[in-house]
């Protein structure tokens, strides 16, 4: 009885056969995985992307409900308001210096 078990060439010969190179299927393969996952962090991080780019004056409180609840969707979308709704610094700069000119007597 002769069984013939393929070496790890033959396999590696037969699998190129089919499929072209096996380092270009894995080379594809790995690059798809690092293109999706580095776009899914971008999109993870766009409610903190979009608090830095604002200049919202708590961008740090935006960047950890993010990062801390992010991950349950309801949590991504309260970071998402938070980063189009808080208050920029330009905006609290403009209302301090309002109310610096209400009291001027105050230091």
């Amino acid at each position: 009885m002769n069984i013939h078990v393929p070496s790890t060439y033959e396999v590696y010969r037969g699998w190129q056969s089919i499929q072209g190179t096996g380092l270009e299927i894995g080379t594809a393969v790995l690059l798809v995985l690092a293109f999706g996952l580095a776009g899914s962090m971008v999109l993870f991080l766009l409610p903190t992307f979009i608090a830095c780019r604002r200049g919202v004056h708590n961008a740090a409180v935006v960047a950890v409900v993010n990062c801390a609840t992010g991950m349950t969707g309801v949590g991504w979308v309260i970071a998402l308001l938070m980063a189009c709704m808080m208050e920029t610094d330009i905006q609290r700069h403009a209302r301090l210096g309002r109310s610096e000119q209400t009291f001027p007597g105050v230091p």
